[in-house]
């Protein structure tokens, strides 16, 4: 994907009226027929959580929640089963599972603190009842956690499994493949195979992304990852299931990063016999 098609796209998912619906998806793809939905929704997700990181600081302040919990508590009585906090959300553009989970860690926080016994809340409570919503006491919040949850298309904890279901299908299939084609690798984390080549070049490890390839996530991993593979494998594929920025891949291939959205094709791929025959100095020397 062309960097100008990508900032298209950005500034279409990131106005109103999208929404992040499964609709709204549907709206946009119409517009930009050769995307699919997936790298829609990679893109998607990569927008809010930059914007996340930039602003949760700021939503994490004691005058910014007491204020979320002035409008939660203002109007919960009587609309237990509407979606308040979805709303409350909304208003100040804010993920709803985040938000979710600040009132939740500080209404455990009020009850510790009433205890006979008052205690810090761990960070694995709240968690824990984030994933397991039901067993919130408070039934009022158990349903707007919940609903959150449901809402919410980049966070919490549903969204989260989706992910990590995603990227073990992609390994899944990624694998399979290479013993399809009869491949030896090490390990499913980081595949390193024995000499091959493909488009004139050598790749020697196999990395996979079940997300699009941006900027900003693709520098990240460069400095996370990927210059320790080169440094100790050599040159490899990384492989971004949803798409990248074109203009990417031309930027990372002299340092030996090649970027593709798909496993090449076994007739795609020259293999490096590493026995490859010895002459043998009895025998009459070669022509």
């Amino acid at each position: 994907m062309k960097l100008l098609r990508y900032e298209q796209i950005k500034d279409k998912l990131s106005q109103k009226p999208f929404d992040g619906t499964t609709q709204s998806f549907k709206d946009v793809s119409h517009q930009f027929s050769d995307t699919s939905i997936e790298t829609l929704r990679s893109i998607h997700a990569q927008i809010v959580q930059n914007k996340m990181k930039r602003t949760l600081a700021s939503h994490q302040k004691p005058q910014a929640v007491k204020e979320f919990l002035r409008r939660y508590h203002s109007r919960i009585k009587g609309n237990e089963r509407k979606p308040v906090l979805i709303n409350i959300a909304e208003e100040v553009d804010m993920s709803p599972a985040l938000l979710a989970r600040i009132v939740l860690e500080n209404h455990l926080q009020e009850r510790a603190d009433s205890d006979e016994e008052p205690h810090k809340v761990f960070k694995s409570e709240v968690t824990r009842l984030m994933k397991e919503p039901h067993l919130i006491e408070d039934g009022a919040l158990s349903i707007q956690v919940q609903l959150c949850n449901l809402k919410d298309p980049c966070y919490g904890p549903y969204v989260e499994a989706i992910k990590q279901s995603v990227g073990i299908e992609k390994e899944v299939f990624l694998i399979s493949k290479l013993k399809e084609y009869r491949f030896d690798f090490m390990s499913s984390q980081m595949l390193c195979l024995l000499i091959t080549a493909w488009n004139g070049n050598v790749i020697n490890w196999i990395e996979s992304k079940a997300s699009f390839g941006d900027e900003k996530s693709h520098n990240q991993y460069i400095k996370d990852q990927y210059f320790s593979y080169i440094n100790r494998f050599g040159s490899g594929l990384v492989i971004y299931w949803f798409g990248f920025i074109d203009e990417l891949a031309e930027a990372c291939k002299q340092h030996g990063i090649h970027l593709s959205d798909r496993l090449p094709e076994e007739n795609e791929i020259v293999r490096f016999d590493p026995y490859p025959l010895k002459w043998d100095p009895e025998e009459e020397e070669p022509e």
